[in-house]
């Protein structure tokens, strides 16, 4: 699908008087109009360019933008939802919408390959001082040009408080390669291309990209050249163009399999830290006291979602190891608990199946603590709360 081959026919180009912010330039359509295509055919070589969601100072959160056979369609849909907003705070998603994606879990493998990347380089980060954005710019720029051997020449676009880089590549699906589908139990949560964003943000920037930044698929949200931030009325402008070349992923690969390596370390060192912290409050309770109340509550309420996790990361550990109830039991109460939960929407998996296999994983792991639920698995956590199983 080559963007250059759609034709938009401009019935007439004319100026559009919007709202001014200070001194804001006018903005003509065509303006626009090619700032969306620009971004959009960074994504050319993705499994699809549509559906995907945009993003605008007035929408109130993402929007879908449906596949269109007429994909000229497509864009004057975005086209418009951007006028809309007086073409404040105008962003594309960097990845194509994925229903899947709304239940990450250990047993969805993401259908979404690692393709682009994105990095944000804030102005207040290096205190206001110019001079050491464009270093740090530079900097950047050298490591992606170095590392894919002359082959990364990105988008860089000036965003009004800083720069994005967009760097698209020849992508892959790491799900799909046990080596790196095995780091998933360390990701809480997040699937592997969010987790490679990530990563490739902090690497190619020497951790000086914005702290306040966490890419990922659903939230990879590319400002369009000739729109307007909000926050100050700058206009958003290419400093340099996307030469067209997608180096591959695999020449950083090995990085993020060091990367995912340190992960899993720290994450077992912090769960290590947590079970001693646990044991030390559960230690005293006797065999009918040692119950938790927010668990208790989920065993008594059906949820639509996180079923899987909830089984391995909450309630057979919470059942085996707080409860100490015997196998035979777990299953009993477990399968109850999935009957009812069924009844909201189907399970697609076989209960007694992923019921032994969680019993026999189990080992010593307890729990995690209502914090940090909140902290690393906060779709869940909100979810409990708006079912009343952690009271507000």
């Amino acid at each position: 699908m080559v963007l250059n081959d759609f034709k938009i026919k401009y019935q007439v180009i004319k100026m559009i008087n919007v709202k001014k912010y200070n001194n804001r330039i006018d903005v003509s359509e065509r303006t626009i109009l090619d700032g969306i295509k620009f971004i959009l055919s960074h994504f050319e070589k993705q499994h699809e360019l549509f559906p995907r969601t945009i993003m605008t100072s007035t929408t109130r959160g993402q929007v879908k933008v449906e596949y269109d056979s007429q994909v000229q369609n497509s864009i004057n849909k975005i086209f418009n939802l951007f006028r809309e907003s007086n073409y404040y705070d105008c962003k594309i998603n960097g990845f194509p919408y994925n229903s899947q994606h709304t239940n990450i879990n250990l047993d969805v493998k993401n259908k979404t390959a690692a393709s682009f990347i994105m990095i944000d380089l804030d102005l207040q980060d290096f205190s206001q001082d110019k001079k050491k954005l464009d270093n740090i710019l530079n900097k950047t720029l050298n490591k992606l040009s170095n590392k894919f051997y002359g082959e990364s020449h990105p988008t860089v676009i000036w965003t009004g408080n800083g720069y994005h880089i967009y760097q698209p590549l020849e992508g892959i699906i790491f799900e799909k390669q046990k080596i790196f589908y095995d780091f998933l139990a360390y990701t809480n949560g997040r699937d592997l291309t969010s987790e490679f964003l990530r990563f490739a943000e902090k690497f190619f920037t020497d951790g000086r990209a914005d702290p306040k930044h966490f890419p990922s698929i659903k939230s990879c949200l590319i400002r369009v050249p000739g729109t307007f931030n909000f926050k100050n009325g700058e206009q958003v402008k290419i400093i340099q163009k996307w030469d067209g070349k997608s180096p591959a992923i695999q020449w950083i690969t090995y990085d993020f399999k060091g990367y995912l390596i340190q992960n899993k370390i720290d994450k077992i060192y912090e769960r290590k830290m947590e079970i001693e912290k646990n044991l030390s409050i559960y230690k005293p309770l006797g065999r009918q006291d040692n119950k938790i109340e927010w668990i208790e509550n989920l065993l008594q309420t059906p949820i639509e979602d996180f079923r899987k996790q909830c089984l391995w990361q909450i309630l057979c550990p919470y059942l085996v190891n707080i409860r100490k109830l015997t196998n035979e039991e777990v299953e009993t109460i477990l399968n109850e608990w999935l009957q009812k939960c069924s009844k909201l929407r189907k399970i697609d998996f076989n209960p007694q199946i992923k019921i032994k296999d969680d019993l026999k994983n189990v080992k010593k792991y307890l729990p995690p603590s209502k914090e940090r639920l909140k902290k690393e698995y906060k779709e869940l956590y909100n979810i409990f709360r708006s079912k009343n199983i952690i009271p507000y």
